[in-house]
């Protein structure tokens, strides 16, 4: 039997026959590039014999009666060590140095030739071409990666609020990036009061990037958190001379917005804020300005928290989306701008609901680091 393949961000068939295994438990729903929509009937295991010879086993398989075309994902092929590398009219498929199968140009795609084999030992020639379709599929594990890895439970509570749209939940749903990239130790154990309003204390750290600076030439990011609700600004920062200026520029844009003013600011003793100057301001201004015991970061629990979360989440996105490690400052600032708008497991409304007084959106979220195009404004384009 001869049948198409193409590329795209999901391996989506459109055979129950070519399945080794399959499963009818799905509520997923794929969206497709004509404003249609389909459900994803089941999920299952394919297995794809190249013409060397060599095998490849396809995981999670969408079964979708309505798609025109059965699609390979070349991206979720690279997440698992394979390379595709085009060369002029051909592209060549590697894992680490073995050579699994070879594709030539044809009208415009990419063709390469593999053997389906079944459950039952049938096997099938089919073509295979490797391209990119406009495919989005609404389930557990887009939202998840959307929301920037954050834990199952507050998805759960997202969806049941009817803040995300309809797909199947999964409390088990293990993450093979966040299992890699927010391993830690067990938690200090402490307990704390919690002040009533905004702005009765600020939580405050700066956490040092200067071994991997950003694009534009940042070492640092410094951080802001209302105890209150939590919502949290970020600053990225050269030096640590900058601190200060940073927290001016905070302090007028809080207190402007919330018409309150900072009582509390709390840190640990690493130096950004000691000078004599920062003293005085705090003075003139009325601000108690505490600090944590030497080596105990404990203490400033909310911000160290805070930190974590912050770096699982860089860490995740960029191991997710395979892009350069000096893009943290972008992916924090992100990290940052979900957690504000996600919401917490003590409340059903998101700090920036409390903070803006009204309810965040979440359509113009996309997986980081996707793919994207821009339109160029008509007064700089050229005539070709």
């Amino acid at each position: 039997m001869v049948d198409r393949y193409w590329c795209d961000m999901a391996h989506l068939l459109r055979q129950k026959f070519i399945f080794e295994f399959h499963s009818a438990d799905s509520e997923d729903k794929l969206y497709m590039g004509n404003s249609s929509s389909s459900m994803v009937e089941g999920k299952g295991t394919v297995n794809m014999k190249f013409t060397s010879g060599k095998v490849v086993t396809l995981l999670n398989v969408l079964y979708v009666l309505d798609i025109r075309k059965n699609l390979v994902s070349g991206p979720l092929l690279n997440k698992k060590w394979f390379k595709l590398v085009f060369e002029s009219d051909k592209f060549v498929l590697t894992k680490g140095c073995m050579f699994m199968g070879k594709g030539y140009l044809t009208k415009g795609h990419f063709k390469l030739s593999i053997v389906i084999v079944n459950g039952n030992g049938n096997r099938m020639i089919v073509s295979a071409y490797m391209t990119v379709s406009t495919y989005m599929i609404e389930s557990f594990d887009i939202w998840h990666a959307r929301l920037g890895h954050v834990n199952n439970i507050l998805i759960h509570k997202m969806a049941h609020l009817n803040m995300l749209p309809k797909f199947k939940i999964d409390l088990k749903h293990k993450c093979e990036v966040c299992a890699e990239s927010k391993f830690a130790r067990q938690t200090f154990k402490s307990v704390q009061e919690r002040s009533n309003e905004l702005l009765d204390l600020i939580h405050s750290d700066l956490c040092d990037f200067k071994s991997n600076p950003t694009r534009g030439g940042k070492n640092y990011y410094i951080t802001f958190i209302d105890d209150c609700r939590k919502y949290c600004h970020v600053f990225l920062i050269k030096n640590k001379r900058e601190a200060f200026d940073v927290f001016k520029i905070y302090k007028a844009e809080v207190e402007n917005q919330l018409d309150k003013k900072i009582k509390v600011l709390k840190t640990d003793r690493g130096g950004e804020y000691d000078s004599i100057e920062f003293a005085e301001f705090c003075n003139t201004n009325g601000i108690i300005y505490q600090t944590t015991a030497p080596y105990t970061p404990q203490q400033n629990g909310v911000a160290e928290r805070k930190n974590r979360t912050f770096k699982n989440m860089i860490n995740s996105m960029l191991d997710d989306s395979g892009l350069p490690q000096n893009l943290w400052g972008e992916a924090l600032l992100t990290a940052n701008h979900i957690l504000n708008r996600v919401h917490s497991k003590k409340s059903d409304n998101s700090p920036y609901e409390i903070w803006r007084k009204r309810k965040p959106t979440y359509k113009t979220l996309k997986v980081w680091g996707c793919l994207a195009k821009i339109q160029i404004p008509l007064p700089k384009r050229t005539k070709l």
